[in-house]
């Protein structure tokens, strides 16, 4: 009798050390989903607890568990997750802890009354005295999206590493780091150039993406597997971000390319950072894709508004990209000038984001797609706040730069962020120039919308996004005229299934 009393205790002590039992879970998780979607909207029909893990993030000293779990949910109403202004898939992911591949069920066309959507996501809980608290749930850090193609990742390397030592051997003995760090990136760039042409004349489409872990690569790639499973080929190409995508485009090295809405429309009028380049007159969308809301970071007990920021250390995003532009725009709209800062930093996101934890940052200011992988992740380490921005800013910074729009970033799409913001946003375009054919464009924009595309299932939280009644939004270019008869084609029969 006493081993039997002992082995049920060591049981019950052990069952305890592994974090809440699954009643528990699927109490949280309920009220985390009616606190972001409204009560009742999206319930749980079933749910199943499937272990836990110790988390490394956890602070000295404090005991904290990973617990995951399947669960099903049941819409209580119609709801179309690739609203931009509304909870939709990137509040269900921030709400679960899921990645993009671990929720199914998600509809591109919308989503109706009673439909049952799969979940495998994850909650994290810190132990207080003989009681668990649930924290944040788990955030996401993907994996880097590999490049397509006939060549093999490691033929592709050692084609760049052939022609950087080639490069290097040339190079006067005894250069500084800057000027091996622009031989790289003129390789790179040749490479880049190399790739495109290939690819339209053997493999069918070249995009221009971003860097091989970044939301653009990961659209990219999707995208390729989608246009796969129609016959297309479709390569990314691997590229420094928005700005070198477009002067890849200008330069006839890729047939698609990748940027925001502003940036394009700047390439379009000469202006900006391309003020020395004649206008890109031919460059045209073939649609809008999904919104990259801009972002004011701060830590908990931080600058409670924008207009605070005057005199702190501020990151304004790398020199040249496409969200530094955003980001002075919006700071000169609350009145500051970047010479007003304390420090203006030019730093990438997850760099940003460990000077914010570290103490050398007060506020970083970032356009990027919303759930951002790197703000989420680390949301489990830091108490991240967003400042909204002021409605006569925003408003100023609409009539500056064409292709920004204002948006409401809907309430739960980060953690802790309980109410929806007032921010404002530019939208990811599908770029190409105008001697792309009609044909060409009419299959590629159908391919974007036509059917129910699985772009969670193809590891892109952005692609989920795209929406025809945002096709058009934010666009800040012209439409290619083969987009704008498959657009105008495929919502005459959108309507005509809703009749």
């Amino acid at each position: 009798m006493l081993r039997y009393l002992l082995l049920s205790l060591c049981l019950l002590l052990s069952a305890c050390s592994q974090g809440p039992d699954g009643e528990r879970l699927q109490r949280d998780l309920q009220e985390r989903l009616d606190q972001v979607f409204g009560t009742g909207s999206v319930s749980i029909s079933q749910l199943q607890r499937r272990g836990s893990a110790s988390d490394a993030h956890a602070d000295s000293g404090s005991t904290q568990r990973i617990v995951y779990f399947d669960a099903q949910l049941k819409l209580a109403s119609a709801r179309d997750f690739s609203s931009w202004d509304s909870p939709g898939i990137a509040t269900l992911i921030s709400a679960t802890g899921a990645g993009p591949r671990g929720i199914k069920g998600v509809n591109s066309q919308g989503n109706d009354l009673g439909d049952q959507l799969s979940v495998h996501g994850s909650l994290i809980y810190r132990r207080v005295g003989d009681n668990w608290e649930v924290l944040l749930p788990q955030g996401f850090s993907p994996s880097k999206a590999p490049e397509l193609g006939e060549d093999s990742p490691q033929q592709r390397r050692e084609m760049l590493v052939s022609a950087i030592s080639t490069a290097l051997n040339l190079a006067p003995q005894g250069s500084n780091p800057r000027q091996i760090e622009i031989i790289r990136e003129e390789m790179a760039r040749t490479l880049a150039s190399i790739q495109g042409r290939i690819s339209r004349q053997e493999n069918g489409f070249g995009i221009a993406s971003g860097s091989t872990s970044g939301q653009y690569s990961r659209f990219a790639k999707a995208f390729s597997m989608q246009l796969r499973e129609q016959g297309l080929n479709m390569t990314p190409l691997t590229t420094e971000g928005g700005l070198d995508n477009l002067e890849l485009l200008r330069n006839g090295e890729t047939t698609l390319a990748l940027s925001q809405s502003d940036l394009s429309h700047q390439a379009l009028a000469g202006s900006g950072p391309f003020s020395g380049d004649t206008p890109f007159t031919q460059l045209r969308a073939l649609a809008s894709l999904y919104p990259e809301p801009l972002h004011v970071l701060v830590l908990k007990g931080g600058p409670k508004a924008v207009s605070e920021l005057a005199g702190k250390r501020v990151n304004i995003g790398p020199r040249g990209s496409a969200s530094q532009g955003t980001a002075l725009a919006v700071l000169a709209a609350h009145g500051i000038l970047r010479e007003q800062l304390a420090a203006a930093r030019e730093l990438d996101l997850p760099e940003a984001l460990k000077a914010l934890r570290d103490g050398e940052l007060d506020a970083i200011v970032q356009v990027i797609g919303a759930p951002a992988d790197a703000i989420r992740a680390a949301s489990e380490d830091l108490d991240l706040r967003l400042l909204p921005l002021q409605a006569d800013a925003v408003r100023q910074v609409l009539e500056q730069l064409p292709g920004t729009f204002a948006l409401q970033l809907p309430s739960g799409t980060y953690p802790r962020q309980q109410q929806p913001l007032a921010t404002l946003a530019v939208s990811s375009l599908l770029l190409c120039d105008a001697s792309l054919s009609v044909n060409e464009a009419k299959q590629l924009v159908t391919a974007l919308f036509a059917g129910n595309p699985q772009w969670l299932a193809a590891g892109s939280v952005q692609g989920a996004q795209l929406s025809l009644a945002n096709a058009r939004r934010g666009l800040g270019v012209p439409l290619h005229e083969g987009a704008i008869q498959a657009l105008q084609a495929l919502t005459q029969d959108s309507g005509k299934a809703a009749d």
